[in-house]
């Protein structure tokens, strides 16, 4: 069937269209817009938009009082320990941020005091301070930004990262803060899963009373005689002292939202149906402030609220959850065994859930705007799986979620599917309708290759591996005691598409001017090319390695002291049994890994330097070099020689492909030789963002034929633009050919299919083939756009009728019409896969 879509010129009525027409013109989102309830409409139209475009904010303001209100509680309670200082700033935020309810909405709770705010960590670092200091989108007049000079003034010196550079040498500074190697700041931005089988049935009169009882026994033991293992109790007892005063804040917290409520309800408003809407809301927030969800309403607004007051807290960068399965309990119980709720009234607040995530936002630096755009983030929700007895009974909210997503096309968050034998057609077929709508989520996750992943890398045991959502984009982790991530140690990115670039350069970056690899031999003085590989390349590749993982291995050590995180420690169960800060590595296991973005371009470089200078020898390296320095100008058919005559990654030909297998074997030892601080080691995992085209103007030119400027590859181990010649299965069959298990963490697969042939029956079960195809042959990952040429070049166009459109990116999706022209073409860029051209489709 094929697409029609918007013509130039053409007058587009949606309103006039029956839905039959909408979905043969590939218009979902105004079919979406149709289904939605008009309260549901509302409250998605109502959200205003804070992700960046092209790196900068289109709208939205600094949210002052946070960071005020935390800058006073610093300077009150200067004396205090750390950890009892930051529970008090806490206490200080929750008590006094002014706070609102958004008209029709049921669920309530915001980190700014306006819905249009911003919130701003002013503890994390002096350069992000800076940055929001001079930029004037985000401060709206004088006023405030004399009192944004106040409060970046106090922290100079005293933010976390100011704190940790001071401890690290100067050349390791120069050459990580260079923006050219990693992607990121070396301390203090948390990606902290939570531990919900804790603290969701225990709500927090339970977590108050196990802190109670901690206390109780750790004084009981100091009245007793005089030995060594009563000093340690002396600083827990503080420890659990200030969880129990922020969570008695958090409790007040949610009870100022059941009075304003009740306020607005009583006094306020006139129309009987909200004043009803109201009163319910009060209800919820006044049984939650002490006692545990009973419904689904509960559930999801405790939860909120539970995300919310982690994010005033800290910099949380990422939104680990498990939504299907925490709160498969309160929907069993409401929608199916007493029916106080229908399907659809369930599906709408949890459309309203999604909506209430996807308006979060915090002031993140230049770098990661540029890295994420559309969106912040990224909110990664993981949906499916099993538990340790290998059921999946959860499986009806699953489709609830996804049939929300698809009202309200959200970009933040996107979901992930973990994928297994066990999972019912049913749900398939709704993954299925997500991906045919455009949504680009869910990703589709091998649940039995990461289990065993999980397993082999950081050892956490079968029957708590079986219960791992994403850490961020990507990685899995167990929401166990131990095997809880508390702090994503996520500047450990390295831009490695500079292994090669060094690896040929000695060492020497051209992009900035200066030395910062290895000063590794002369390529030229190499004979062969497995003595190029071993004395040139791999030694860059360890050396990058390295002094990234060094840099957040302090970070994570100093955490405690620099950026406690009293909060998240409340509701932690390792954190509230041993009265350490969660981000205390006593007793985790660790989940630690370096995100590789830019990666496949090693292994097509590596490949044509193989073929063109020492198989064929076609070129010499002093040829090679001259043109890369040059950045291949005067050298075109040099270049193209390089792009079309050397093998390409993706297209099932061992030339190439035994290079990433090489590659990777030898990273994986790398790996295992870098140690985090719980001791276990720094596996790779390639994925990109928009990395590609981040740093597409920081990696200078190289073997692949690509040039400075030129878009980077787009995914961990997908083909570049155009270089997959051989079809779907191709694809699969190289990325099959290394371990998904043994060789890193995860690797990010993009994938582009024709709408037109993922219509109807036929097209499902062609997708479902494909599937099979992928989980047999053992790989971790893999994730659709389905958007055609025409709708992308028509929202090009008309950006303004094409808002709810959505791509994936990378690890994440975002409206298409809030990312760069840039990250637009090259999406555009990527190959169709015919998934009819599969043998046994």
């Amino acid at each position: 069937m094929a697409i029609e879509t918007a013509k130039p010129g053409e007058e587009i009525r949606p309103e006039e269209m029956s839905e039959e027409e909408l979905e043969k013109r590939g218009w979902w989102w105004w079919l979406a817009e149709r289904k939605r309830s008009k309260r549901l409409d509302y409250l998605r139209k109502a959200v205003w938009y804070k992700g960046p475009v092209g790196g900068v904010y289109p709208c939205g303001r600094i949210d002052i009082y946070r960071a005020k209100l935390f800058t006073e509680a610093y300077k009150k309670y200067e004396d205090e320990m750390p950890f009892v200082r930051k529970a008090k700033a806490m206490v200080h935020v929750l008590e006094n941020i002014p706070i609102f309810i958004t008209d029709h909405a049921m669920l309530v709770g915001y980190t700014g005091s306006d819905p249009d705010t911003i919130c701003w960590h002013p503890e994390m670092s002096s350069f992000l301070n800076e940055e929001v200091y001079n930029d004037p989108r985000v401060i709206p007049d004088e006023e405030t930004k004399k009192i944004v000079a106040e409060i970046c003034d106090y922290w100079k010196g005293r933010a976390a990262a100011d704190r940790q550079i001071k401890l690290m040498d100067p050349e390791t500074i120069v050459k990580y803060y260079s923006g050219v190697i990693g992607w990121g700041i070396a301390a203090v931005r948390s990606y902290a899963n939570k531990t919900w089988m804790f603290f969701m049935p225990r709500g927090i009169k339970g977590l108050i009373a196990e802190i109670d009882k901690r206390i109780e026994e750790a004084k009981k033991k100091i009245s007793e005689g005089t030995y060594p293992e009563q000093l340690p109790l002396y600083e827990k007892i503080k420890r659990w002292e200030a969880m129990k005063e922020v969570l008695l804040a958090f409790s007040k917290y949610i009870k100022r939202y059941a009075r304003l409520a009740r306020i607005v309800a009583e006094n306020f408003e006139k129309d009987p149906k909200r004043r009803e809407e109201l009163l319910k809301i009060a209800e919820v927030c006044e049984w939650i402030s002490w006692n545990p969800p009973r419904h689904l309403h509960e559930s999801l607004q405790f939860d909120h609220f539970i995300r919310v007051v982690c994010r005033l807290e800290t910099y949380e960068g990422a939104d680990p959850h498990w939504p299907d399965f925490v709160h498969w309990p309160y929907y069993k119980k409401d929608v199916i065994e007493e029916k106080n709720l229908t399907e659809e009234e369930a599906i709408e607040l949890i459309g309203e859930f999604m909506i209430r995530t996807w308006e979060f936002s915090m002031y993140g630096y230049r770098w990661l705007r540029e890295g994420l755009q559309g969106i912040f983030g990224t909110w990664v929700w993981t949906l499916g799986g099993q538990d340790e007895n290998g059921r999946y009974d959860w499986w009806p909210l699953t489709i609830a979620f996804l049939r929300a997503a698809r009202l309200v096309r959200v970009c933040n968050p996107t979901f992930a599917f973990r994928w297994h034998p066990k999972v019912p057609d049913i749900v398939m077929r709704e993954v299925f309708e997500c991906i045919r709508q455009g949504l680009g989520y869910p990703s589709i996750r091998n649940d039995p290759i990461l289990i065993q992943n999980g397993m082999y890398w950081h050892k956490h045991p079968y029957n708590e591996m079986v219960y791992w959502v994403h850490q961020a984009c990507m990685s899995p982790c167990p929401m166990t005691k131990a095997g809880q991530q508390p702090f994503r140690m996520a500047s450990a990115t390295l831009n490695s598409a500079k292994i090669i670039e060094y690896a040929i350069f000695q060492g020497y970056d051209n992009v900035v001017g200066m030395q910062i690899g290895l000063k590794t031999p002369d390529p030229r003085e190499c004979k062969t090319f497995e003595e190029f590989y071993e004395k040139c390349w791999l030694p860059q590749a360890r050396y990058l390695m390295s002094l990234l993982t060094r840099s957040i291995n302090l970070g994570r050590y100093k955490n405690p002291e620099f950026d406690p995180n009293p909060f998240l420690s409340a509701i932690s169960e390792r954190s509230v049994e041993q009265g350490e800060d969660i981000c205390s590595i006593e007793g985790e296991r660790g989940n630690s890994w370096i995100t590789f973005f830019t990666w496949v371009e090693n292994v097509d470089s590596l490949a044509a330097i193989k073929k063109l200078i020492y198989d064929e020898k076609k070129y010499t390296w002093d040829q090679l070099i001259e043109a890369l320095k040059n950045n291949w100008e005067g050298y075109e058919e040099m270049r193209l020689d390089f792009v079309r005559n050397a093998p390409k990654w993706g297209n099932d030909d061992d030339y190439v492909d035994s290079i990433m297998v090489k590659c990777l074997e030898d990273l994986a030892k790398i790996s295992w030789e870098l140690k985090d601080p719980t001791g276990n080691p720094w596996p790779i995992l390639p994925e990109n963002v928009s990395g590609s085209i981040h740093y597409s103007s920081l990696v200078w030119a190289l073997p692949n034929g690509r040039r400075l400027g030129d878009p980077l590859y787009d995914g961990g181990i997908s083909p570049g633009y155009g270089l997959d010649k051989k079809g779907p299965t191709a694809v699969l069959k190289s990325c099959s050919k290394f371990s998904h298990i043994k060789h890193g963490r995860a690797f990010l697969l993009n994938q582009r299919l024709s709408p037109s042939q993922m219509a109807g029956e036929k097209g499902y079960q062609l997708w479902k083939a494909y599937i099979r195809t992928w989980a047999d042959l053992g790989l971790d990952h893999v994730q659709f756009n389905c958007v055609d040429d025409k709708t992308l070049r028509a929202a090009q166009r008309e950006p303004e009728k094409y808002q709810e459109l959505i791509v994936r990116v990378a690890g994440y999706s975002a409206h298409f019409v809030q990312i760069s022209r840039k990250t637009q073409d090259s999406i555009i860029q990527r190959t169709i896969q015919d998934l009819a051209s599969m043998g046994g489709a």
